[in-house]
């Protein structure tokens, strides 16, 4: 048996469980050679460590608060350095690209959007988490919050420092997304940012490494936070009053999002308002009519809630965007 071959088998073995079903030893390869290590080194030798995945030939994605503030960055993978030369940089999204002086000598992952990601669906996380050795976590995906025309995805594989900027991948390997930030509640819950916002972050222009301003979007203040990053504590804590509050003022400044309507009618069920509650999911329904996702996460909570009329009306409205597979 090759070495790559019993890595695999190896991780396999860690990776078995009744939660999600491992990936095959093939996939296991592919991914430990498409995850690097990042040194990024700024002012005052303070050194940063994260992970990157490479999605081309020079190029490789993680995320920016792992090289903000650097002005020399190095991606590694056992004994082999490559020195980075070029950065594309969205700081908002904490999504950086970066090219390296030569080309690399792996095989980068194929993104796939994350709107065809399913709740519940088998996902792997792989990075350097501590900043030591590259760490496999399996999970599945827990939910998907629409943002910035994409989605963040919130899932059970868990990470810890140093996996910052690693892969959030599908079971066939896949790209989805970059393991980027994690709540410090009871429950911590992951999240990644979509990978397919890459997409635009090609179209920025080129700069070399050097330290960046701005604040991602989970490091700015409340205020400024996507409107689900403004629930996570919250929810956590099951306080459904101040969920309540959160949920109204979200309707109010997004009045067409299903999921601010959505999260209304969970805090009107909390607290036993059932009119409000009624009302609130009708206009998610309706707000949700052309979005899969929206559909599933209004289903999957009215069947956890035992509300049958909306988990039918929900499937509805699902059943209407899929279409009628055709007889041979």
């Amino acid at each position: 048996m090759r070495p790559l071959q019993r890595i695999a088998v190896l991780l396999l073995g860690a990776l078995c469980g009744p939660l999600a079903a491992a990936p095959d030893a093939e996939v296991i390869v592919k991914l430990t050679r498409a995850v690097l290590k990042v040194s990024a080194l700024g002012d005052e030798d303070n050194l940063a460590i994260g992970s990157a995945v490479v999605i081309g030939p020079d190029t490789a994605l993680t995320n920016c608060h792992v090289t903000q503030h650097a002005h020399t960055i190095v991606l590694s993978r056992g004994l082999e350095r490559h020195k980075v030369v070029g950065q594309r940089a969205d700081i908002s999204r904490d999504l950086c690209i970066l090219r390296t002086e030569r080309v690399l000598p792996y095989p980068p992952a194929d993104i796939r959007p994350a709107r065809t990601l399913t709740l519940g669906e088998n996902v792997l996380a792989h990075g350097y988490s501590g900043g030591m050795e590259p760490q496999f976590a399996r999970g599945i995906v827990l939910d998907l919050h629409a943002a910035g025309g994409s989605h963040v995805i919130q899932t059970t594989a868990g990470f810890i420092r140093g996996a910052s900027g690693g892969g959030l991948f599908d079971r066939s390997g896949r790209l989805v997304g970059i393991t980027t930030f994690l709540t410090a509640t009871r429950r911590p819950a992951y999240f990644a940012v979509p990978a397919d916002w890459a997409e635009r972050l090609r179209e920025r222009p080129e700069l070399p490494p050097a330290p960046l301003p701005g604040a991602a979007l989970w490091a700015q203040l409340p205020v400024s936070q996507p409107w689900f990053m403004r629930m996570l504590e919250p929810l956590a804590r099951e306080d459904w009053q101040a969920l309540t509050q959160f949920a109204e003022e979200w309707v109010a400044a997004e009045p067409h999002a299903p999921a601010a309507h959505l999260m209304c009618a969970r805090a009107a069920h909390a607290v036993g308002d059932a009119s409000r509650r009624n009302d609130c999911v009708e206009r998610a329904l309706h707000a949700a009519r052309n979005d899969e996702i929206e559909l599933l996460r209004i289903a999957a909570w009215a069947k956890e809630a035992g509300l049958k009329a909306v988990s039918v009306a929900a499937d509805h409205g699902l059943s209407r965007l899929r279409p009628t597979p055709r007889p041979e």
